[in-house]
Parts: C-alpha cells; sequence; structure tokens
C-alpha cells in the first residue's frame, strides 16, 4: 500500500512492468545455469550432485552479495507514523525484517536450485534428499539476505563496517588460502554428503543461523531506529569553508558551493560518496593485480562502472533539494543554475575514479584510451540521459536519516530502470563497435560522441529546465508531500 500511495505510483507502472520482465529473463538466465551445472554435476566421478552445487556454494553467496550491492536498497524503516499507534515497536521492526525476506528477490535462486535438483540430484540421491537440498540452498541465501540486510544498516552508519562483510565472505574461501581448491571443494562438499544421508544436522544448523541472524538483525535496527526516532534536539555546528574560489562563476559558482557543501555536511550524500570512493579502490586493486576480470565483457564493465558509480547520486537528482524546493523556485531560472552546478560537479568528479583507476593502465589491464574514452563518454550522453530524471523525479530524500524514511529510490522504479541502462546500454555500444570497427576507433567515437554533449551541455540542459518548469507544481506538490 505503501507503494500505491507514493507520488511516483503512476509514472511507476510503465516501469514496473519493466522490472518484471528483466526479471523474467534473469529467472530463465538462472534455469540455462542449472541446465549447465547440473550436465557438469553428472559427468562428474568424484562428486556427486548434492556435493557439487555445495562445493560451489560460496562463490554463489559472494555473486548474491555482489548483485544485492548493486541493485537493492535497505528497505526503509518507516517507524514514525505508527509511534502513535497501540503497537510495541519491536513488532514494527519484526514486521520490516520478515518482509525483507519474503521479498520475490529471494525466490529468484529457486530458478537455479529446483532445476538442477530434478536432473541431477533426483537420479543420484532421491526424492526427499533433492527437496531436502532445495530447502536447504534457499535457507542458506535467506541467511546470506539478512546477514547484508545488516551489514548494509552498519555501513549506513559508518563506512567502517564495510570490513565486517569483507572479512565473513574472505572467510569463506579460508579453507582453499590454507592449502588448496580441493579441499575447499571437499569442505563444503562435505555439506552436500550430510544431505544426501538424509542428515538433519544441516537443516537445524542453517536453522539457528537464519534465526541468530533475524535476531541480531531486530537487535541492531532496533536500535538505529531509536537513534533516529529519539534524536536529541541538539545539534553540533561544523565549521566548513565558504570555498570562495567558486564566487568568479557567479549564481552558478554559489550552486557549486551548495553541492560541495551538502557532500561534506549531509549523512546520506557523504556516505554516498565514500562508499563510491572504497569501491572504486577495490576495483582498481582486483583489476591491476589480479587476472579476475580479463575477459572482454569484464574489461568493458569494469572500466564503465567506476564511472558510472560516481554519478549515483545523479540517479536522485533533485530528490535531496526537496527538502527546501521553495527556497529555490523563488527567483527565476535559479534551477537553471543548479542544473549547470550539479552537471560541472559531477563531471569534475569524474577526474577521481579516472586518476584511482590508472593503476590499471600501468599494469596493462586497460589502455589509457579506454578509460578517457568511458570518462568522457560518461560525462556526456550518460549524464545527460540521468539529468533528465529532474524532470519527474518529485519524492523529497532526506538529507541525514536514513532508516526511518523512504529515500525514494525503493518505490521508484524508472530511477532503478534508468540506472541499469546508464550502466548496460555503453557495454553494449563499445561491444558492438568494437566488432565491426576495432578498439582504437571505438574509443575515439566515444571520446568524439562525449566531447559533442559536453560542448552542448547548455543545451540539453536548457531543454530539460523547461520541462521541469511545465511540471513544477506538480513537482512541488510531490517534494512537499514526500517530506
Amino acid at each position: 500500500m505503501s507503494e500505491e500511495r507514493s507520488v511516483m505510483y503512476e509514472t511507476n507502472v510503465v516501469a514496473k512492468v519493466l522490472i518484471f520482465l528483466a526479471s523474467a529473463m534473469v529467472a530463465l538466465y538462472l534455469v540455462f545455469i542449472a541446465v549447465g551445472l547440473s550436465l557438469i554435476a553428472n559427468d562428474i566421478r568424484g562428486y556427486t550432485p548434492c556435493q557439487f552445487i555445495c562445493g560451489i556454494m560460496p562463490f554463489l553467496l559472494v555473486v548474491d552479495a555482489l548483485v544485492r550491492t548493486v541493485v537493492q536498497s535497505t528497505p526503509a524503516q518507516l517507524v514514525k507514523p505508527y509511534l502513535l499507534l497501540p503497537l510495541k515497536r519491536y513488532e514494527c521492526v519484526d514486521a520490516f525484517v520478515i518482509s525483507s525476506i519474503i521479498t520475490p528477490n529471494n525466490l529468484l535462486w529457486l530458478f537455479l536450485f529446483v532445476p538442477y535438483a530434478i536432473m541431477s540430484a533426483v537420479f543420484s540421491a532421491g526424492l526427499m534428499p533433492a527437496l531436502f537440498l532445495v530447502i536447504c540452498l534457499q535457507l542458506i541465501f535467506v541467511c546470506n539476505s539478512l546477514f547484508f540486510m545488516l551489514c548494509r544498516t552498519l555501513v549506513i552508519q559508518h563506512v567502517a563496517w564495510l570490513a565486517l562483510p569483507l572479512a565473513v565472505y574472505g572467510m569463506l574461501f579460508l579453507p582453499w588460502l590454507v592449502s588448496d581448491f580441493d579441499t575447499f571443494f571437499r569442505f563444503y562438499g562435505a555439506l552436500g554428503s550430510l544431505i544426501s544421508e538424509k542428515s538433519l544436522v544441516p537443516f537445524v544448523v542453517i536453522a539457528v543461523f537464519v534465526m541468530l541472524m533475524f535476531k541480531i538483525n531486530q537487535k541492531v535496527q532496533y536500535i538505529f531506529v531509536s537513534a533516529e526516532t529519539m534524536t536529541d534536539s541538539d545539534v553540533k555546528i561544523k565549521k566548513i569553508s565558504s570555498f570562495s574560489v567558486f564566487d568568479r562563476f557567479g549564481q552558478t559558482g554559489e550552486y557549486l558551493k551548495l553541492e560541495l557543501k551538502g557532500m561534506l555536511r549531509n549523512k546520506n550524500m557523504r556516505h554516498t560518496f565514500i562508499f563510491s570512493m572504497g569501491f572504486i579502490v577495490l576495483i582498481s586493486i582486483l583489476d591491476s593485480y589480479t587476472g579476475l576480470y580479463a575477459d572482454s565483457f569484464s574489461e568493458k564493465f569494469w572500466s564503465l562502472y567506476p564511472f558510472t558509480l560516481m554519478s549515483m547520486n545523479l540517479v536522485r537528482i533533485m530528490c535531496p533539494e526537496g527538502n527546501y524546493i521553495e527556497c529555490l523556485l523563488v527567483r527565476k531560472e535559479n534551477i537553471r543554475s543548479l542544473l549547470e552546478a550539479k552537471y560541472y560537479f559531477y563531471s569534475i568528479t569524474l577526474l577521481i575514479p579516472f586518476i584511482l583507476m590508472l593503476p590499471t593502465v600501468i599494469a596493462g589491464t586497460y589502455p589509457l584510451l579506454l578509460l578517457m574514452g568511458m570518462m568522457i563518454f560518461t560525462a556526456g550522453p550518460v549524464y545527460c540521459m540521468l539529468m533528465h530524471l529532474a524532470i519527474i523525479n518529485k519524492v523529497t530524500m532526506p538529507l541525514n536519516t536514513k532508516l526511518t524514511r523512504k529515500t525514494g529510490v525503493e518505490t521508484n522504479y524508472v530511477q532503478v530502470i534508468v540506472e541499469m541502462v546508464a550502466m548496460f546500454l555503453p557495454i553494449a555500444l563499445v561491444s558492438v563497435l568494437d566488432a565491426f570497427i576495432g578498439s582504437i576507433p571505438t574509443y575515439l567515437f566515444m571520446i568524439i560522441v562525449g566531447l559533442a554533449f559536453i560542448l552542448t551541455n547548455r543545451i540539453w540542459i536548457n531543454t530539460i529546465y523547461k520541462r521541469m518548469m511545465k511540471r513544477k507544481y506538480k513537482n512541488l506538490e510531490g517534494f512537499m508531500s514526500s517530506r
């Protein structure tokens, strides 16, 4: 019902259909993977199908966590509206934790487990062990989703908590690091042996872990939700530089100051920026010193993703300004100056991932021309597409609170689709051009197209501004009603 009450409900109808189609494609892709894994498992003589799927389970858990990091947001804990009702706060928190468990996203992995069990486990171990295998694997991934939600909540509070998931997922591969891959595979394959023998030990242990993660999430969510809803009114005043260097740019310079100060003093924007920096450094290290992303698709994806990651806040363009949108609409053309300032600010920040990714050039992983092409192409057509979201965005994003208010992205499926298009369309374009005209001409083409959009930024920004003004009162109503 919260989605139906959302000011973006009408806009989301078509986007939800597209999301459903994308989910159907992912489900079909998982079925194909299940067929491939079952063929491999049936040919292997050293391990049973149950042992095989359990042996590769750590890799699947890491993939699950990475996908959730990219496409899933922590569910907003809308506790404030329920504080006046005769409900216990634990019951409210429990409801939100349970709702995050029973989401359709957690059922997608069944499109991998069920076909695999039918094609492999049923014939080798029997119907009951196959059913037991599916239940145990599904519970493991439910536990993984609870752990992800816990980590996401803690990282929101402080970026240092990022060490927790890195340590836990790293420990999954400890048998491999200590000994060899065969030892690693046998270690996790033992779980499959117990399942084949119809032992209740795996089910009991996994169920205990699920309950433990649920209770930990309950406690942690309650602590942080209570902290946000009972915030002390005394606020420490922070002294921030006046950034007088931007005075020469007039009104646009003032909005550049506003954007930079908002990044430094507002919790949500600052955490997003810090998370982006940490992830880019991690990608640069992996690309420079490992062969993990050596194939053609990974090369293009991971060379573009750091630049797209820097534009994460542009997906919610105008949403932070929804907190004071009336002030911005007082003077004529304030919004246009704000849009120009945002474009210049985020274009300049693209130099940060470019510098952080230079070790990959030194290591010979990526050519310099590829990084330049991705950076300029992102500043051109990708930013142009993302900034068009300013026309339809009308949900206010809280500047500091995170758990007790919606950020707008949880139910705004248009933002999700545009973000996915911005991430994968350039990769598809580069792949097609690379196949027909070669790498160097493709990178030069991206630079030329990107420069064309950069040099004409005033034209398309002015178009965005005019379209925003036509929807001014509709958007104003949405911003004010979603605070």
